[in-house]
């Protein structure tokens, strides 16, 4: 049998990381490369609080560019507003430290 995939789910979230796509609802939710990395880190670690620091030397480290703290704060916001989460029910923001998933 073959391996299986990385495959993460959060509430109607499926993220895909073999074929780096997300769904939502079973609707495609195109993301980009930045997006997609911070999403993922946080579905792949859903217990822990990510700093801001953290969020940026892993994104930094996969995008092979520097992302610097306002573009992490704008890529949040878009990445919320892709996958519908104004409120911050998925992503909830920790005041003063960072980021994790909602319980």
């Amino acid at each position: 049998s073959s391996a299986a995939s990385d495959v993460y789910k959060r509430q109607d979230l499926k993220m895909d990381v073999d074929i780096r796509k997300l769904y939502k609802a079973d609707n495609e939710v195109k993301l980009t490369k930045l997006e997609f990395e911070i999403l993922k880190i946080l579905l792949q670690n859903p217990k822990k609080v990510f700093t801001r620091e953290e969020i940026l030397s892993h994104i930094w480290d996969s995008a092979g560019n520097f992302v610097n703290d306002n573009t992490l704060t704008v890529t949040m916001k878009r990445l919320r507003d892709k996958i519908g989460d104004k409120e911050g029910n998925i992503i909830v923001t920790v005041r003063g430290v960072g980021y994790r998933l909602s319980d």
